[in-house]
């Protein structure tokens, strides 16, 4: 494997003959912060000329799948596949990015890597840290470019807006809302809100749509790593649940969580699945709550527990992040956590009339379930549960 440089450049056929390529990214903060990673397929004047060919949070694959987001590999935070066959030849550069929110800076990360793989091994590597930049919300980190042959680029370049201003540099265009019906490419629409404090409430339009409404809901959280207890004993990883308590607009009512193996129905009332129950906390994704049929929902309130490996809350960095039937996501952090408490009740989802509003509830419940239904008022009859 080659280490590179910034300002490094290479060959691509030095390091592999293979034509698709992986590009694993990474950027560590401390505390955790959310990055993130764009891949903007550009012209030869270095312009967005078609955005189909930008891929990032809200648009995980370019036409023909010449570009996407993949399952992230290894301690990668983002991992793109990469065809060049199967690029059009009005791509000339793959230009990739890192940026962060508003109220910290590059300089602040820890560490930082780029690896590039031909799916079989890691052929090149460029790392970086915060010594390599100041106050920059946005990095260029490396390019794929052609140039008589395909070629990488180590470059590390910062810059001071975030997205937008990558967007506007690669001559993009950021619109709140699409524009009428026209021949042209679709714009980029960047949709990504944070709710900051307790009661913040975004609002997520139920409109009728040829394609499923559904809502994704997603519960991570650090894993930590494993330490050695008493008499050598290893300490388990944090195991979070994600569940939620349900009234629909008939007045039906349930809980879905791990416990008690309440994991819902896609296809049948009350038309939310959960995916999974991830008990060692390393699933790259968390764990995830479908609502396919949020019409039908009158009121919900979204929970993360702490089921062992964690005292609290202050440990394990969780975040939800939902996201609407459009595509848009919001953003929450549990960041002002009970000591007390392993129970805190993340959100809710109330209908008014054609929309949902979703609130930050970030409330925590020192007696866990039965103490959080008291206080909104389900009703539920508790029992002991293991699983």
């Amino acid at each position: 494997m080659k280490d590179l440089i910034a300002g490094q450049r290479v060959k691509l056929s030095d390091l592999t003959q293979a034509d698709h390529i992986t590009i694993g990214l990474n950027i560590d903060f401390s505390p955790s912060l959310e990055v993130d990673f764009s891949c903007f397929g550009v012209d030869e004047q270095g312009q967005l000329s078609d955005d189909r060919y930008m891929v990032f949070f809200n648009q995980k694959e370019s036409p023909g799948q010449s570009i996407q987001i993949v399952a992230k590999e290894s301690l990668d935070s983002e991992t793109f596949c990469v065809n060049l066959t199967s690029l059009p030849k009005t791509i000339k550069k793959l230009v990739f990015t890192a940026t962060i929110g508003a109220d910290s800076s590059m300089d602040k990360m820890n560490s930082g890597y780029l690896r590039l793989s031909d799916g079989v091994q890691d052929v090149a590597r460029f790392d970086f840290n915060g010594q390599n930049f100041n106050q920059e919300k946005a990095i260029i980190i490396g390019e794929i470019y052609i140039k008589d042959v395909w070629r990488f680029a180590a470059v590390g370049q910062g810059f001071n807006g975030g997205l937008s201003a990558l967007l506007a540099h690669f001559g993009g265009e950021e619109v709140a809302e699409p524009e009428v019906v026209s021949p042209e490419p679709p714009k980029v629409r960047l949709s990504k809100v944070t709710l900051e404090k307790r009661g913040d409430k975004q609002s997520i339009s139920l409109e009728k749509t040829n394609t499923v409404q559904a809502i994704h809901v997603n519960l991570n959280w650090d894993a930590g790593e494993q330490q050695k207890g008493f008499l050598g004993t290893t300490k388990s990883a944090p195991d979070l649940d994600l569940g939620c308590f349900y009234r629909m607009t008939d007045g039906t009512m349930g809980v879905i969580q791990p416990v008690g193996k309440n994991f819902g129905n896609k296809s049948q009332s009350p038309y939310i699945l959960l995916d999974k129950d991830d008990r060692t906390g390393t699933a790259s994704d968390g764990e995830n709550l479908t609502i396919y049929r949020p019409d039908l929902v009158e009121f919900m309130i979204v929970f993360a527990m702490i089921y062992k490996g964690a005292a609290d809350f202050s440990t394990v960095n969780g975040r939800v992040t939902i996201k609407d039937p459009k595509g848009n996501e919001v953003f929450i952090q549990l960041n002002a956590p009970d000591p007390k408490s392993r129970f805190c009740v993340a959100a809710s989802f109330k209908k008014n009339g054609a929309n949902f509003d979703l609130v930050k509830e970030e409330k925590y419940f020192a007696k866990g379930h039965k103490q959080a239904d008291e206080h909104y008022g389900f009703g539920f009859t508790w029992t002991t549960g293991r699983k």
